[in-house]
């Protein structure tokens, strides 16, 4: 294959001209989401292989695919030894993080869903151990 025409050109998250022979991982990642929206449980999906093979760009393209959807996502690179709360929490936006101030699960502040107020306790406990320790 001439090396100039050759479509292959691995390159960190350097998208390829087509995500051929993904349709099956894709269609995975839909059906979760739309689980997630119907508050069903999901399988989660993890992806591993050789540098160059495509993980960021199909990391990329369902993030764009969950934010088309309505979901809120956040991207994050995870070294070995950190906690996943240390990496989460400085990109999370504040009212997530922020007190709760209501135990009834009827809002968050003046008009938020109860599901928001589950989302806001969940994520603190979760954050509250790393609090603790840095």
């Amino acid at each position: 294959m001439d090396p100039i025409r050759n479509p292959y050109a691995p390159g960190a998250g350097t998208p390829p001209p087509e995500l051929a022979g993904r349709d099956s991982l894709l269609s995975t990642v839909h059906i979760a989401l739309a689980r997630i929206r119907l508050g069903k449980p999901s399988k989660s999906v993890l992806m591993v292989g050789l540098r160059g093979v495509g993980k960021t760009v199909l990391l990329d393209r369902m993030r764009d695919d969950a934010e088309t959807a309505g979901f809120h996502t956040v991207r994050t690179e995870a070294p070995e030894g950190r906690s996943l709360p240390a990496l989460l929490a400085p990109q999370l936006p504040s009212g997530v993080t922020a007190p709760v101030s209501s135990g009834t699960g009827q809002s968050v502040g003046p008009t938020g869903p109860a599901r928001f107020v589950r989302l806001r306790q969940s994520t603190q406990g979760a954050l509250s151990g790393y609090r603790s320790r840095h």
